[in-house]
């Protein structure tokens, strides 16, 4: 099974497959073996190179990127409307006015079994039980990528992944968000279990 997984995993990386089709395939082959610590530690990831490294090809994963790069070839992660000198890691001007915490995070929604762990429910209800104004999204796009900022308690936060389509981009948003606020961990994250009380 793990020479198979590999095997598969180098492919998806020349291919430049997406993450959530590629998580999707290996799940298809782990089947109950998910459970295991490594299985809990693949479910956790959410880039093709966080899977990579659950089977150590992190390196070919690299490897090719470089490749990829020289070639002047841009990979999925790569991909937005924004120019290559506008990124930054972790928190960057969006524009003039707005100060926007912004991560790596990507909303992958098979990593939520039911709606009331979509990271926009739980900011929800966690906006109401500390009596704040409801989240607002403002949610901007670009040709067929959207890219939402949500405001909460006077701060701005968002992805900085750009989603296939809205509803995501606000997933993506208020789940940098609960990251931010400490609402939810890698943890929490990762067991499924993360609805703060």
């Amino acid at each position: 099974m793990e020479d198979v997984i590999k095997s598969y995993l180098k492919y998806a990386v020349n291919c430049d497959n997406p993450p959530s089709n590629t998580k999707y395939c290996i799940q298809n082959i782990l089947r109950e073996q998910q459970e295991s610590a490594l299985g809990k530690k693949f479910l956790n990831s959410q880039t093709l190179e966080q899977i990579c490294d659950c089977w150590n090809l992190s390196d070919y994963y690299r490897l090719k990127r470089r490749e990829f790069d020289e070639k002047g070839l841009l990979g999925r992660s790569q991909v937005s409307p924004m120019r290559e000198d506008d990124k930054q890691d972790n928190k960057r001007k969006i524009s003039d006015e707005e100060d926007v915490v912004l991560m790596h995070y990507a909303f992958l929604r098979n990593n939520y079994v039911t709606d009331l762990q979509l990271p926009k429910t739980i900011l929800h209800k966690w906006s109401q039980t500390q009596r704040k104004k409801m989240p607002n999204y403002n949610t901007q796009q670009k040709g067929k990528l959207f890219r939402s900022i949500v405001t909460v308690d006077g701060r701005k936060y968002g992805s900085s992944f750009w989603e296939k389509n809205k509803k995501w981009a606000e997933q993506g948003a208020a789940l940098v968000c609960l990251f931010s606020l400490g609402l939810i961990n890698e943890e929490t994250f990762a067991s499924n279990d993360n609805v703060p009380s």
